[in-house]
C-alpha cells in the first residue's frame, strides 16, 4: 500500500492546534509531496534514517550556503518520509513508533527553516508523540520530543494561570532520562533539556537555575558529553545565569578555541553551536558583567 503525504497532511495535523496556516514572506516552506510504500516499511524506514544521517556530509567550519541547503534538503526529505511512514495504518503500532520518533527528531531541526513552518512542525510533533506514548508509555524518546515540542511552543508565553505546565514538562523530561544519571541518557538530550528548562522556566512554575546548573555540571562528567557542543552551551548558560559570568566566558572561549570535536554524529549541529558560542563570547568580551542575551539571540536566532 502506497501512501502519499507532505505539507497537505501536515496542515491537517496542526490546523486544530494553531489555527489556519499563515505565510509570512518565506517563513512558510512546504515539505515536498512524497510517498512511501507501507509494504516495505522496514526498508523505507532504513532509507529515511540513511537520508537523515547524510545531513552531516561535508560539514566544516565556517558553514557555507551550500552546506545549509544540503542539510535542509536531507532533513526535509527525512521528515516527509517519516510523516508518511507514521501514517501506515497496515503496520503495527509499535513499529510505527519508530517512524514517529524519526518524524519528531527531524521535525525539531529548525536550521534554515522559516519560523512559521517550524512552529507547524512542532505542533504536529505533539499529537504524534502523544500517540506514540499511548502505544508505549515507556518510550523515552517520545517523552523527550513530546515535552520539548510543548516547551518550545509555550516559550515566551508562560501563563501564571497554567502553573502546572512547566512542572509537567520538567517531570516528563526527567522521566525521559529513563532512570539514568545525568548525561548518561542518549546524547544527553533529556538531561540537556531538563537543565535548560530549569534555567529558563519561571520560578513560580518550577524553574530553578541552581538545580539546572547542578544537573548539567554532573552530566559534564559523563563520557562523550563534549561530543555534543549544545551540552557545553548549557553549561555556559547555567554558569552565567547563576552569577558566574567569568566561568561562562571561560567555557565559551574553550569551545570556540577547540573548534569542531572529532567525536559525535551531530557535526552540523555542533557547527551551529560553535556559531552560538562565538556570538555569546563576543558579547561577554564587550560587556563582561552583562547578560549576553541567553533568552533571545545569543543562544539561538530569534524566532517568533
Amino acid at each position: 500500500m502506497r501512501v502519499a503525504t507532505g505539507f497537505p497532511l501536515l496542515f491537517l495535523l496542526v490546523g486544530g492546534l494553531l489555527g489556519p496556516a499563515r505565510a509570512h514572506g518565506s517563513d512558510l516552506v512546504a515539505t515536498p509531496l512524497t510517498g512511501c510504500d507501507c509494504a516495505r516499511f522496514a526498508a523505507e524506514l532504513a532509507e529515511a534514517r540513511a537520508a537523515y544521517a547524510s545531513r552531516q556530509q561535508g560539514v566544516e567550519m565556517p558553514l557555507t550556503p551550500v552546506m545549509h541547503l544540503r542539510y535542509r534538503a536531507r532533513v526535509d526529505e527525512t521528515y516527509a518520509r517519516a510523516t508518511c511512514l507514521a501514517g501506515c495504518a497496515s503496520v503495527p503500532e509499535l513499529d510505527r513508533n519508530r517512524a514517529r520518533v524519526l518524524l519528531a527528531e527531524s521535525g525539531f531541526k529548525d536550521a534554515s527553516l522559516g519560523a512559521g513552518e517550524w512552529r507547524h512542525r512542532l505542533a504536529a510533533i505533539v499529537p504524534v508523540t502523544e500517540r506514540c506514548l499511548e502505544v508505549d508509555p515507556t518510550d523515552t524518546s517520545c517523552m523527550l520530543w513530546h515535552a520539548a515540542a510543548r516547551g518550545v511552543l509555550a516559550r515566551g508565553s508562560w501563563n501564571p494561570l497554567n502553573l502546572r505546565l512547566p512542572a509537567q514538562l520538567l517531570d516528563e523530561l526527567h522521566r525521559a532520562r529513563g532512570g539514568r544519571p545525568p548525561g548518561l541518557d542518549p546524547d544527553g538530550g533529556a538531561t540537556r533539556a531538563e537543565a535548560a528548562m530549569l534555567l529558563k522556566a519561571p520560578r513560580y512554575g518550577g524553574g530553578d537555575p541552581r538545580a539546572g546548573r547542578m544537573i548539567i555540571e554532573e552530566a559534564s562528567q559523563a563520557p562523550g558529553f563534549g561530543c555534543r557542543l549544545s551540552n557545553r552551551l548549557v553549561v555556559a548558560e547555567a554558569l552565567g545565569r547563576t552569577g558566574d559570568l567569568p566561568a561562562a566566558h571561560r567555557e565559551l572561549r574553550a569551545m570556540v578555541d577547540g573548534g569542531l570535536p572529532a567525536c559525535g554524529a551531530e557535526r552540523y549541529e555542533n557547527a551551529l553551536s560553535l556559531e552560538e558560542a562565538a556570538r555569546c563570547l563576543a558579547r561577554l568580551d564587550v560587556a563582561p558583567t552583562a547578560d549576553p542575551g541567553w533568552d533571545d539571540d545569543c543562544r539561538r536566532e530569534i524566532r517568533q
